[in-house]
Order: structure tokens, then sequence, then C-alpha cells
């Protein structure tokens, strides 16, 4: 996937969180420069054609556009596949994922464990994964797009008793808040 495409999805991932779910394609070009308008195009399009993007027409006649699932899993794979380039102090805490999802949503659970491993998770059991930083936002909209939600477990962990083993495995030493 090109650069300008993994800009507009990132960045439209991004504000879907935090603000909404649709843009109207003059936002989009609003994330690049003004030289970099003829490639946002193009990547526009090309999102458009490999489905990455849905698109419908507002009641004043313009057109929306958002994520379709499949562009929002292109994202996630992108977000999990880079977890592990965090340059932030740790805070000390550990993040725990502990699901227990059914046969019937083997394709999400499948999917889930797939991508905390790639993700850099350590995983304590089967479906007992351990991080120092928080991706809980980032777990739930996956969750989402296979509806295992109610199946996964967060948790907030203060000590552990391998935590020497994991502060290594992390390579911490040099990112723990003091």
């Amino acid at each position: 996937m090109g650069t300008a495409t993994s800009k507009i999805i990132l960045r439209m991932w991004e504000r879907e969180m935090d603000k909404g779910n649709y843009f109207t394609v003059e936002d989009i070009f609003e994330f690049f420069a003004q030289d970099e308008q003829k490639d946002a195009k193009a990547a526009i399009a090309k999102l458009k054609r490999e489905k990455f993007l849905e698109q419908k027409q507002n009641y004043d006649g313009s057109i929306l556009v958002s994520l379709s699932e499949k562009g929002k899993l292109r994202v996630l794979n992108k977000i999990f596949g880079r977890l592990d380039n965090r340059k932030e102090k740790w805070d000390g805490k550990w993040r725990m994922v502990s699901f227990d999802i059914p046969d019937a949503c083997a394709k999400g659970r499948k999917a889930l464990a797939y991508r905390l491993k790639a993700g850099g998770f350590y995983k304590i059991q089967e479906s007992l994964f351990l991080h120092p930083y928080d991706y809980e936002r980032e777990i739930k909209a996956l969750a989402s797009l296979f509806k295992i939600e109610k199946y996964i477990i967060f948790g907030l962990v203060e000590s552990l008793s391998n935590q020497e083993l994991l502060i290594k495995h992390f390579k911490l030493r040099e990112k723990i808040q003091n």
C-alpha cells in the first residue's frame, strides 16, 4: 500500500475513533499539502476501487466517505504490525487481554490471537496475553469487526511473579518511569 493510501486510512481511522464516521472527500484532501493533492486523488480512487472506502450521499448532496470493514481491518493490521515501536516511558503496569471465544466465532478468535502475537503481546496462556502499553481501543475495534466484544476481558496488573522476565522481553529497563 502506497504512502498516500496508508496516510489516508490511518488518519481516517484516528479521526473516526475520536469524532465519528464520515468525511467528505475535501476533508481527506486536508491531510495533504497542496503539492500532494494529485497523489491524494489517485489514492482515494484506489481505496474506493479496492473497497477500503464506502461512500454515501449526504442530505445536502455532498458525498461522504468512511472506512469500510475491509478498510478498518487493513488499518488495524498496520497498527498491530508496529505496536512494538513505542518510545514513551512505561508506567510500570501491565495490560492484560483475556478471551474465551466460542467455536462459533473461531474466525474472530484466530484473528484476535494472530494480531496480538503480531503486535508483540506476550502470551501467558492460550487466551491470556500481556503488554506494557495500552491498546484497548485498537483491540476493541478489532473485536467489533468480528463481533466478539463480549468475550474479551481487559485488566490492568500492577505486578507479576515473572515480571523481570517480561521487563527483559519488552526491553523496558530504559523505559521505566521514575
